[in-house]
């Protein structure tokens, strides 16, 4: 039977037919007389001798077989190859015969130029014989090589043909395999696979359970987190934001359905992070009313936080600190302290003085009228107005107020350093833990070097009110003695101190005006001395004066004790008058080796009490010691240049109506020199005490002072050795001279 898709032709010109559907001829019979050893041979065991003898029987039929077919195959070979040759050779010559035109790729019968040249020819029917002698040539030589190459095409067709059958018997085992494939997925995998998805699919709806109420936990907690808020239980507000946000942004992340509510819960922290810092201001300032604290006691301002104050305070902060809010709620708190203070100041003020003002209107009986008056003017002209003894009176309130405004800064500050041991406490607390050390974080270091900063611009500014205070009254200073000025200068001096200590730092500005006012009073004192010593001197009248009991025990004590204190003994028994003035002599060693007599004039016992009076300012006033020392020197340098004019310039004739000056005004004038250069050193020594180190250095001037007034003596020494000349020389023409020429000289 013939393979699908041939036809009885082509396997008849296929070469390969004969070999592959047709089998060879068989062998030829052997003849009969050899059928009997063949049938025995057939019948016999296998063995060497019996295909000795096969062979020998059938070596000459299977040689001659053999050598046939070799025989037919090298015929037909050579013969194939032959006509190869030959039919290479008649293509040669069928090239070369015709023209190479024909054979172009791009020959074309209808081509101008190709058309024109078979036109030219005049003997059509030679063209047309020719051309077709080159047809059937060609046509032949096509068909030879056809045939010589056609059981190359059969072979391919024969290859074509097992390949057709071979992928066909593969499809039929492919799809036997899938069957059975399909057969033991259906019975063995399937149920398998089930159990899996089954498995699987049991794990994504817990999942999903899970995330759904998460997702409820969320919705929830805008609802819970408002409930806290109106509790004012800002901690766990504060930390179900933080968990759900930390929720959102993890586990429900890309959920649409709970996009919106991280904003509300950013909202939400918003308005806590404004309540705790409005809360913890509140607690921290303690704003009741300020007027009451201008009372006697100033019990209406607490100090000190209480425990549950503190405890709130620090739970607001610790809140703050988790938020990451702590140095805006501190900044928060710097601009309400501010306002704090500004309005404490202006409340105290207006309330004191009103109080001050009725008191007044009290004594005068004239209310109405004078309440209007007064609360129409300015704070600072009413205190300008103000007696000493109620200005002293509003420093004593003011300054004790400002100290326990910074007292209560500084407490808060306090329990600000406490929160990080809460915070620590609350987590061991929450994890079951002891507590370790405690570590300040980043955000609280800055918080803390804000507060501080904070504290002390607000020394800074009630500082300046202070000076502003002060400085409302500078016309006032020079008319105070130094009792007053030493109520003003110890009550505010005090104030300076403690502020320092809350504050942690030192304030110039209120020492400077301070000082500036004690220059004041200290010049407008200084003036005054001078225009009096100066009057003193041009009115003496250069006469021993009796010396009361007081100024001896004055230079006795060295200028240690005050001339008020001089005045009184035991018993209330005035202090007797002496005639001359006992300085005791000391030798080198210390020890006393008696006493110098000086006979004084009524300026020298004033310069005296003027000089007690300087080293007092100097002990009270330490602050211008210096300018205190300049001072006394200036005045020494009067005392002297004055006497030197009066006396030996003569100056006392017309400034005190001396008729003339004798010795005895000289010797009044060298015993007060001589008196002012033995106390000195004393003076010195008594400054010292109240000086600094670094101002040592001026008590030289002491030295210069003390060269003057010793050449002021010398003079005064030398005009008397001039008078005794001139005595001599009278006492040459006149043998009894007068006792007035040596007692009275008009020079």
């Amino acid at each position: 039977m013939l393979p699908l898709g041939q036809n009885l032709t082509s396997v008849t010109n296929s070469p390969h037919t004969y070999d592959t559907q047709f089998k060879p001829p068989p062998l030829p019979t052997p003849p009969p007389e050899l059928a009997y050893e063949v049938k025995l041979l057939a019948t016999l065991e296998t063995s060497k001798e019996a295909m000795r003898r096969y062979k020998k029987l059938m070596g000459p039929y299977a040689q001659s077989y053999h050598a046939s077919n070799v025989r037919s195959k090298t015929l037909g070979l050579h013969k194939k190859a032959e006509q190869q040759q030959q039919a290479e050779r008649e293509l040669f010559q069928c090239l070369k015969t015709v023209p190479d035109v024909y054979f172009r790729a791009d020959f074309d019968i209808k081509d101008k130029d190709f058309f024109s040249q078979l036109s030219e020819r005049k003997d059509k029917m030679v063209l047309q014989d020719k051309l077709s002698y080159y047809l059937d040539l060609v046509e032949v030589n096509l068909l030879k090589q056809i045939c010589l190459r056609s059981s190359s095409v059969f072979a391919a067709l024969q290859t074509i043909q097992k390949l057709h059958t071979d992928v066909a018997a593969a499809c039929r085992q492919i799809k036997s395999i899938r069957q059975n494939i399909q057969r033991l997925h259906t019975h063995l995998v399937a149920s398998v696979a089930n159990v899996l998805r089954a498995k699987r699919r049991n794990v994504n709806v817990r999942v999903l359970k899970e995330k759904i109420e998460l997702i409820s936990t969320v919705v929830c907690a805008h609802s819970t987190v408002q409930v806290l808020l109106s509790t004012a239980d800002f901690a766990n507000a504060l930390s179900l934001i933080t968990q759900t946000k930390r929720i959102l942004q993890s586990d429900l992340e890309g959920v649409a359905c709970v996009a919106n509510i991280s904003h509300k819960l950013d909202q939400q922290a918003i308005l806590i992070e404004k309540l705790v810092t409005t809360d913890f201001t509140h607690l921290a300032l303690c704003q009741n009313n300020l007027k009451e604290v201008a009372s006697e006691d100033l019990k209406g301002f607490e100090t000190k936080i209480d425990k549950e104050t503190s405890r709130q305070m620090s739970q607001l902060a610790a809140n703050a600190l988790k938020m990451g809010k702590m140095t805006q709620m501190v900044s928060s708190l710097g601009t309400a302290v501010n306002k704090f203070v500004r309005q404490a100041i202006k409340d105290f003020l207006n309330y004191t003085l009103d109080k001050m003002d009725n008191e007044d209107m009290q004594k005068e009986q004239n209310n109405v009228t004078d309440e209007k008056g007064s609360g129409s003017k300015e704070w600072k002209t009413r205190v300008k107005e103000l007696e000493h003894g109620k200005f002293l009176r509003l420093l004593a309130l003011f300054f004790p107020l400002m100290i326990r405004i910074l007292q209560r800064l500084a407490n808060i500050e306090q329990t600000l350093q406490d929160v990080p041991k809460i915070i620590s406490r609350q987590e061991a607390e929450s994890l079951g833990e002891e507590k370790g050390d405690v570590k300040m974080s980043e955000d609280l270091e800055q918080a803390m070097g804000k507060y501080q900063k904070i504290l002390s611009s607000t020394g800074e500014f009630i500082h300046g009110r202070a000076s502003q205070l002060l400085l409302t009254r500078k016309a006032n200073f020079k008319f105070l003695n130094l009792t007053e000025l030493r109520g003003v200068f110890d009550v505010t001096d005090r104030f300076i101190t403690q502020s320092g200590k809350l504050c942690k730092q030192k304030f110039w500005g209120l020492l400077g005006t301070l000082k500036d006012l004690t220059k004041r009073f200290l010049e407008a004192f200084h003036s005054k001395n001078l225009t009096h010593l100066n009057a003193s001197l041009e009115a003496e009248l250069w006469k021993q004066a009796d010396v009361p009991g007081e100024f001896q025990d004055l230079i006795d004590s060295g200028f240690k004790r005050k001339m008020q204190s001089l005045m009184r003994r035991e018993g209330d028994r005035k202090i007797s008058r002496v005639i001359f003035f006992a300085v005791p002599v000391h030798e080198q060693n210390g020890a006393q080796s008696g006493f110098l007599k000086f006979a004084l004039v009524s300026s020298t016992l004033i310069l005296l009490k003027m000089i007690s009076r300087y080293i007092e300012c100097a002990s009270q006033l330490k602050v211008v010691g210096s300018d205190i020392l300049n001072k006394l020197v200036q005045l020494l340098q009067l005392f002297n240049s004055k006497s030197c004019g009066l006396v030996l310039g003569a100056a006392a004739i017309q400034t005190a109506g001396l008729s003339k000056i004798n010795v005895s005004h000289l010797a009044l004038v060298s015993q007060s020199l001589g008196l002012v250069i033995s106390q000195i050193p004393v003076v010195r020594s008594a400054l010292k005490s109240h000086l600094p180190s670094k101002h040592f250095v001026l008590l030289d001037n002491f030295n210069n002072v003390k060269e003057d007034y010793k050449q002021h003596q010398r003079e005064i020494f030398n005009k008397l050795v001039q008078i005794i000349e001139g005595q001599r020389y009278y006492q040459k023409e006149d043998l009894n001279p007068s006792p007035s020429h040596l007692v009275e000289v008009n020079f």
